[in-house]
């Protein structure tokens, strides 16, 4: 997709109406098909402060990449306690879902991606461990599960400090709220990180990514130096990552049986020379 493509903006659209009227813009090119990929993008803020008008550089890079990029409002605490801003990442997912035809998505071609809180939104409704929808909660007929995941320095574990100041206290709840302990359970994943970021330091994205491999699931891993939190802001660097995201959702789903052979391809060639078989997945 060619940068000069314009980017048509639907904003403040209504995706859910309980406990309130719940809104999303969303971005897209005259050229997005009517069965286009879908990446959900959250924004970050410490689940305080923040709202969707964050995501529009990131949506318009997405959406000339061919994507349909939808910016959903969660709840912030202060209005509700958490899990408010969890619930209302998952209710996007399954309304993105729910409104596939409407929006001119594939619903089989979901992705999310996520800044610092919002990544930590991104993994954590990813990993389904919470369940379905509840009785009360809207579409609950519709599946959460998403294609792969893009987390830009997102925190591996809520430990005490940052627990109270969400609210949670229970040792047990902050263990189900870090994404550390769900590594197993993720979609293929890939995790963005300046290596002099203080608040949620590279060692966390290095962390997540190794017990990612660890259980088998598969991850990439982008380290950036001397860059500090939120570094997407800095020239060139949106651009560099979304293009570095979007290309991992192909590789991993929008174009992997494509990608896969070529992988066979390559190992076979590497055997035929006598260089062994490469067994890591």
């Amino acid at each position: 997709m060619a940068d000069n493509l314009e980017v048509v903006v639907e904003r403040d659209a209504i995706y859910a109406n309980d406990p309130r009227p719940l809104r999303w813009n969303v971005f897209r090119t005259d050229v997005s098909g009517g069965n286009a990929p879908a990446v959900l993008l959250y924004y970050g803020g410490r689940w305080r402060v923040g709202d969707r008008s964050k995501m529009t550089a990131a949506c318009t890079a997405f959406a000339r990449l061919g994507f349909v990029a939808i910016a959903p409002e969660y709840r912030l605490l202060g209005e509700a306690p958490w899990p408010a801003p969890l619930t209302d990442a998952r209710t996007a997912i399954r309304a993105a879902r729910a409104k596939a035809k409407s929006l001119g998505i594939s619903p089989a071609h979901i992705f999310l991606t996520g800044y610092s809180a919002g990544a930590h939104l991104a993994l954590i409704a990813s990993a389904g461990v919470f369940g379905p929808g509840g009785a009360d909660e809207q579409y609950r007929d519709q599946s959460e599960a998403v294609a792969a995941v893009a987390a830009f320095f997102p925190p591996a574990r809520i430990e005490a400090q940052l627990g109270a100041q969400m609210g949670v206290f229970d040792s047990e709840m902050l263990a189900a709220i870090s994404p550390i302990t769900h590594a197993g359970r993720y979609p293929p994943t890939i995790l963005f990180c300046g290596d002099d970021d203080t608040i949620t330091p590279p060692e966390l994205s290095v962390e997540i990514y190794r017990a990612i491999r660890e259980k088998g699931g598969i991850a990439d891993l982008r380290l950036y130096s001397n860059l500090i939190h939120e570094f997407v802001s800095l020239p060139g660097m949106m651009e560099t990552t979304i293009g570095d995201a979007a290309a991992f959702f192909r590789r991993t789903s929008l174009q992997k049986p494509v990608f896969d052979a070529a992988l066979r391809d390559l190992r076979a060639w590497w055997e035929r020379l006598g260089h062994g078989r490469h067994h890591r997945s």
